[in-house]
């Protein structure tokens, strides 16, 4: 197999428990992968969540991300669901498809923004959105201005990991050309950590996350697109070869 990534280092800081892909794709491209995990994922407001969803009929249920699904269906039945169901992209779709939940919608472009200006509503439509504690509005200031009832409740939260210096040094004084961020929150927990870009290269994983990124002054050298894990390794791909 073709090792394209042969001698470069990719340092990968989405939470632990969602790096298996990137890594298995990364390594079998050749690269080296160097875990600093930046945040963790955790459920909250989940009574409050079973409160919203039983308090009316909801036309469409729109999910954003992974764990927007994860989350909400600890807490909620699948069998339970009799709505349309939205998806930001395919991951998400493969992540309801995995516990029996069939997607009716995803957007062109895999972003809350690009979902909410395509979705096929109908005026008054009533709309429940889960998400993290700091998801922005755009999305749902869209859905409102198309006549809209649209409700959110945050069901996650993503917290900083600390780390020593002795820890940070460990990392920082291998070779690494490549820094990946998934998320705003993987960038603001690297500069809460005082970390700074050197002469590495700066991939995002979508629009938000590179503007997160240089509200922060980090130079973004590539933004994926698709907006998803393959989307980031193939921006990395063109990166190396337009190196050669």
């Amino acid at each position: 197999m073709s090792q394209p990534l042969k001698n470069k280092s990719v340092l990968i800081t989405r939470a632990a428990d969602q790096s298996a892909h990137f890594i298995h794709q990364l390594q079998s491209l050749g690269a080296t992968t160097l875990l600093l995990p930046l945040i963790k994922t955790t459920p909250i407001n989940a009574s409050e969540l079973k409160r919203v969803f039983n308090s009316r009929n909801y036309d469409w249920l729109i999910f954003t991300s992974t764990n927007a699904v994860k989350f909400f269906f600890n807490s909620i039945q699948a069998n339970g669901i009799n709505c349309k169901i939205a998806a930001v992209g395919e991951k998400t779709k493969k992540a309801l498809k995995e516990i029996g939940i069939p997607t009716d919608f995803i957007p062109s472009q895999f972003t809350a923004k690009q979902l909410a200006k395509e979705l096929p509503i109908s005026e008054n439509d009533s709309i429940l959105i889960p998400r993290s504690d700091i998801a922005k509005n755009d999305g749902v200031e869209i859905l409102e201005n198309r006549h809209c009832s649209v409700k959110t409740i945050s069901i996650y939260k993503n917290s900083s990991l600390a780390y020593s210096n002795p820890e940070l040094h460990t990392i920082f004084s291998q070779k690494i050309d490549f820094i990946t961020f998934t998320s705003g929150s993987t960038v603001n927990s690297f500069i809460r950590l005082g970390l700074r870009v050197r002469n590495e290269k700066v991939i995002c994983i979508g629009p938000q996350t590179a503007k997160v990124a240089k509200e922060n002054r980090l130079h973004v050298s590539a933004i994926a697109n698709p907006h998803t894990i393959e989307g980031m390794v193939e921006a990395l791909l063109v990166m190396v070869r337009n190196e050669e």
